[in-house]
C-alpha cells in the first residue's frame, strides 16, 4: 500500500494522522518518509537519510514503522532516489503534500484545520481528485 499524507499549513495534524495509520496496520512493516522544506546539509541541494532523532520521524518510529528517513530540500532533484528507496517497500507512508503530484501512490490524504475544511484551495483539491481523503 503507497500512501501519501499531505495537509495546508502547519499543525494541521500530518505527522499524527500517519502514526494513527502505522499504529493501526503495524504487521505492514511501513517504510515512513517525512519531507521537508528545511535545508539539507551546506552545499546540497537535498538529503534523504534514514533519521532516528527527535521529531516527527521518532514518532513514526515509536508508532510501528520499519523503517524511518527524512527527505531535508529539493524534492525534484531528490525524486530519483526517493522513488528507489520506496521500490524496496510494499508498504510506504510519505508525509508530503507536493509528493502527491511526483509519486504514484495508492491513496492521498489531506490533513485540515476543520475551521477551514471549506476552504476553496481543500475543495479544489477535492473536485479535481488530487486527494481521496
Amino acid at each position: 500500500m503507497r500512501i501519501i499524507v499531505g495537509g495546508l499549513g502547519r499543525k494541521t495534524g500530518k505527522t499524527t494522522l500517519v502514526c494513527r495509520i502505522i499504529a493501526l496496520s503495524r504487521e505492514r512493516n511501513w517504510t515512513a518518509v517525512k519531507i521537508s522544506h528545511h535545508p539539507p546539509p551546506e552545499g546540497a541541494i537535498y538529503s534523504l537519510l534514514p533519521d532516528n532523532a527527535e521529531g516527527d520521524t521518532r514518532r513514526f518510529q515509536e508508532a510501528g514503522a520499519q523503517q524511518t528517513f527524512w527527505l531535508r530540500g529539493d524534492l525534484i532533484s531528490a525524486l530519483p532516489e526517493l522513488r528507489a528507496l520506496l521500490s524496496g517497500s510494499p508498504n510506504w507512508i510519505v508525509e508530503s503534500g507536493q509528493a502527491i503530484r511526483h509519486l504514484e501512490h495508492d491513496f492521498a490524504l489531506l490533513a485540515v484545520d476543520p475551521a477551514h475544511i471549506e476552504d476553496e484551495k481543500v475543495l479544489g483539491l477535492l473536485d479535481r481528485g488530487e486527494v481521496d481523503a
